[in-house]
């Protein structure tokens, strides 16, 4: 699977602590990949229940303060093989434009 991001995202990582962007990392390379690569993101196997993914492509993955949060979509690249694009990483507040 490619993934794209947002400029918005880009944004939001440069502004996150150096520890919640290693948090962030951590969640993504040990929880969320190996379940996109299980087939989560199509339904055959659940999300794993620690990162709390939502129906609006949502996934939190610290609740302490600061928490920490990322929104993503699913799409299709133009030589047809699937499309992760990282829209928005950071606290709660990223839900005001997700």
């Amino acid at each position: 699977m490619r993934f794209e991001r947002t400029a918005a995202f880009l944004r939001d990582v440069a502004r996150l602590p150096p520890e919640q962007y290693a948090l962030f990392r951590e969640a993504v390379f040990k929880h969320f990949l190996p379940a996109i690569e299980q087939g989560a993101h199509t339904g055959r196997v659940p999300w794993p229940s620690r990162l709390r993914v939502h129906k609006l492509y949502s996934m939190t993955w610290n609740f302490a303060s600061p928490d920490g949060r990322a929104t993503f979509e699913f799409g299709t690249a133009d030589d047809g093989e699937p499309l992760l694009v990282w829209r928005r990483v950071g606290d709660h507040s990223i839900y005001d434009r997700p």
